[in-house]
C-alpha cells in the first residue's frame, strides 16, 4: 500500500490482472507448499544419508550407489515429464482469479445491472468464465492422474524392485569375499538386515521422487511470486509497462492536417513543488496507456484563484485531476504545485472507512494525527455543523460510534460529510468533483463561502449555475484536444443546470 502501488499495480500497469487473487489466495498457497515441501524433502533425504552408511558398510558401495543412481535417472525423468505442471498451475491461477473478478464486479454494481436487467447477460459472462476454468481444471486433473499413475510406478514398484535386485547381487554370487567363513544362516541373516534397509532406503527414494510432484506445483507459484515481486519493485522506482494505444498520439488539427506525434516517455515530464501556486507549462495530458487527451496545458492558479472546471465527458478533467494528485505519470513539460499532502480531492461519491464517526471526518488520519495537529473533538464538531450534521452525534451515539458509514450515512450526508473532511485538513488546493451534487442550494452556498473564509482554493468540476459565483477562473475543454483558461467576467457565458 506504499506509495499508492496497489492503485499503480491495478490502473498503471498491465502486466498483472487480478491483483487481489495474487496478493491473497496465491501468496498463501506459495508459502503452504513451500512449508509442506520441507518437510517432504528433509525426512527423506535423512534417511537416505542414514541408510547409505550403513549400507556402504554392510554390502559394500555398489547397492546403495545403484539405488542412487536410480534416485538420479528416475527424478530427471519425471521432471521432464511434469514440467507442464509449473505453467498449467500459474494458468490455473489467472483462471481463478478470473472467475473472482467477475463475482466481485457482479456483487458490486448488482443495483446497476438489475435495472438495465442485465442478469441474463452477467449470467452468460460468469458461466462463461466458469467454463474455462473447469476445462483447464479437466485437463489438468487429467494430466495429474496419469503423472500420479507414473509416480506410483516410479517410486514405489521399481524402486523396491531395484533395491532388491541391488541388495541381492553379492548374495547370488557364492565366490563373493563377503560369502567366506559363514554359514548359511549368517548369510540368511544378513541378506534380511540388509535387504530391510535398503527397502526403507527405496522407500525414501520414492518419497524423495512424489516430493518432486510439490516442487513442479511450487514452480507455478513461484512464477507467479517472482513476477508481482518485480513488478512492485519497478512500480516502486516509478517503472511500469502499458499497452499503448494503437493509434499513438496522432491528432488532427484545425485545418484537417494529422499533427506529428509527440514522444510518450512517462515520467518524463518535471515536477516542481512550490507552495500557493499550480502552475502547467506544455503538460501533454495522457492517459497511461498512451491516448493524447490535450497534446499541451499552459496555466496558472495562484491562491485565491477558484477554478471552475467544465467540459463534456470523457474531455479530460478527471484526467487532469489524475496528473495533478501524482497518479497518473508526467509525459512531458513543468509540473509547479505544492506537495501532495497539500491537495484534497472530494469526489462525487464519498469514500467512508471502516472505524468511528471521528474517522469519517478526520480520514485518512488516525487518533494519535488529530492530537498531533492540535485539532480537539470541539472542533470536529464545528467542523459538522458547518455542513448542518451536527445531529450525528446524537443520531449515532458519539464520536467512537462504530458503524457501516456506507449504508448508515445517506447520499448527500456522505457529500457533506467529506466537506468536513476538507475543513479538518484544511488544503492549500481542494479538487471538487460533482462532490455538492446531492446537497441543496443554500449548504452548498455556505460550503463554498467558507471554503474562502478558511483560505482553501478549489478546483470545482460541476454543472450547477449556482457555483458560478463562487468562481473567478474557469477552465472549459471542448471534447477535441483543446481548453480555453479564462477569468470570468461579465460577458462570460454561463451554463449548467
Amino acid at each position: 500500500m506504499s506509495g499508492f502501488t496497489f492503485y499503480k499495480m491495478s490502473n498503471l500497469d498491465s502486466r498483472i490482472s487480478n491483483a487481489d487473487q495474487l496478493l491473497t489466495q496465491d501468496v498463501e498457497k506459495f508459502c503452504d507448499t513451500l512449508a509442506e515441501l520441507y518437510s517432504n524433502i528433509s525426512k527423506p533425504i535423512l534417511d537416505i544419508t542414514l541408510y547409505v552408511y550403513k549400507l556402504t558398510g554392510s554390502i559394500g558401495a555398489q547397492g546403495p550407489m545403484t539405488m542412487l543412481a536410480y534416485l538420479a535417472l528416475s527424478g530427471f525423468l519425471l521432471t521432464k515429464l511434469r514440467s507442464p505442471v509449473g505453467p498449467m498451475t500459474a494458468h490455473e491461477q489467472h483462471l481463478e482469479g478470473q472467475l473472482r473478478f467477475v463475482n466481485s464486479r457482479i456483487i458490486t454494481n448488482s443495483e446497476e445491472i438489475s435495472f438495465y436487467q442485465g442478469n441474463v447477460r452477467e449470467k452468460v459472462t460468469i458461466y462463461s468464465t466458469l467454463d474455462q476454468l473447469i476445462d483447464h481444471l479437466r485437463s489438468f486433473v487429467l494430466f495429474r492422474f496419469s503423472m500420479g499413475f507414473i509416480d506410483s510406478m516410479v517410486a514405489k514398484y521399481l524402486a523396491t524392485v531395484v533395491g532388491y535386485y541391488a541388495v541381492s547381487r553379492p548374495f547370488l554370487n557364492l565366490s563373493h569375499p563377503r560369502h567366506s567363513n559363514t554359514t548359511h544362516s549368517e548369510r540368511m541373516m544378513d541378506y534380511y538386515s540388509s535387504g530391510r534397509m535398503l527397502v526403507r532406503m527405496a522407500q525414501a527414494i520414492g518419497r524423495l521422487v512424489l516430493a518432486g510432484r510439490e516442487l513442479t506445483r511450487l514452480a507455478g507459484y513461484t512464477t507467479r511470486m517472482s513476477q508481482l515481486s518485480v513488478v512492485l519493485r519497478d512500480l516502486e522506482r516509478g517503472v511500469y509497462e502499458r499497452t499503448m494505444v494503437a493509434s499513438e498520439n496522432q491528432q488532427e488539427s484545425d485545418n484537417g492536417n494529422v499533427r506529428p506525434s509527440i514522444p510518450l516517455v512517462p515520467g518524463s515530464g518535471e515536477i516542481i513543488e512550490t507552495d500557493h501556486v499550480i502552475r502547467f507549462e506544455g503538460v501533454p495530458l495522457v492517459t497511461p496507456n498512451g491516448d493524447v487527451i490535450i497534446r499541451s496545458m499552459d496555466f496558472e492558479v495562484k491562491g485565491g484563484m477558484n477554478v471552475l472546471v467544465c467540459g463534456p465527458n470523457g474531455c479530460g478533467k478527471s484526467s487532469l485531476f489524475r496528473v495533478l494528485g501524482e497518479l497518473w505519470p508526467l509525459f512531458g513539460g513543468k509540473l509547479v504545485k505544492p506537495h501532495r499532502s497539500k491537495l484534497f480531492y472530494v469526489p462525487q461519491r464519498p469514500y467512508m472507512t471502516l472505524g468511528t464517526l471521528r474517522d469519517q471526518v478526520t480520514y485518512p488520519d488516525s487518533v494519535d494525527d488529530q492530537a498531533r495537529r492540535g485539532v480537539t473533538d470541539q472542533a470536529l464538531e464545528d467542523f459538522l455543523a458547518k455542513v448542518q450534521l451536527s445531529y450525528l452525534l446524537e443520531r449515532e451515539g458519539g464520536w467512537d460510534s462504530v458503524q457501516d458509514w456506507m449504508d448508515v450515512l445517506s447520499g448527500g450526508e456522505k457529500q457533506r460529510m467529506a466537506m468536513a473532511r476538507l475543513f479538518y485538513h484544511e488544503p492549500q488546493f481542494a479538487i471538487l468533483d460533482e462532490c455538492t451534487s446531492a446537497v441543496s442550494v443554500d449548504v452548498e452556498g455556505f460550503i463554498y463561502s467558507h471554503c474562502r473564509e478558511r483560505g482553501i482554493t478549489l478546483f470545482t468540476v460541476s454543472h450547477r449555475k449556482s457555483l458560478w459565483t463562487h468562481h473567478e477562473y474557469v477552465l472549459q475543454f471542448d471534447g477535441r484536444g483543446a481548453y480555453e483558461f479564462k477569468a470570468i467576467d461579465a460577458d462570460t457565458e454561463e451554463f449548467g443546470s
